[in-house]
């Protein structure tokens, strides 16, 4: 029969193992992805646009590696957080890093060019950068002029 201390520790190195397998198992792009769906749940996204905006995120290093796959290995208690949550610093945090995902998701894809239409399935084109790509259609709020 265990004792409280030889549960306590049980239970401790089972939660440690847990969280070390989550953490070997993590990528930055899955908790780009899991983001974009959270975020965006209700549009109809690309898959293969999703995973490619992720690999050119991670690519461009806007955000952090390490905060990236700390948001992979929580990822069912993250899902479960209420968008609403600005209670501490730590909830305002995440969700600034959200919006900073989705806005770039939502400038890289077509979403903008077809008059933010929530029914059509959103495509990505391109990583969104303003100052490398400088023709007509890295502009996703400009519209053609008609006479």
């Amino acid at each position: 029969m265990f004792s409280r201390r030889q549960f306590l520790a049980a239970c401790i190195a089972g939660l440690t193992g847990l969280v070390t397998w989550r953490f070997i198992g993590s990528s930055d792009e899955n908790a780009i992805i899991a983001v974009l769906q959270k975020r965006l749940d209700y549009l109809l996204l690309d898959d293969n646009g999703l995973h490619a905006f992720a690999r050119d995120l991670v690519a461009q290093r806007v955000i952090s590696r390490n905060k990236l796959r700390m948001l992979d290995v929580a990822g069912p208690v993250y899902m479960q957080l209420p968008i609403a949550s600005y209670r501490n610093a730590l909830t305002h945090a995440v969700r600034h890093g959200e919006e900073r995902i989705v806005s770039l998701y939502l400038l890289s894809s077509d979403f903008f060019l077809n008059g933010a239409d929530e029914t059509r399935l959103v495509r990505y084109h391109g990583y969104y950068d303003p100052i490398r790509n400088l023709h007509s259609n890295s502009n996703p709020f400009a519209r053609p002029i008609t006479s």
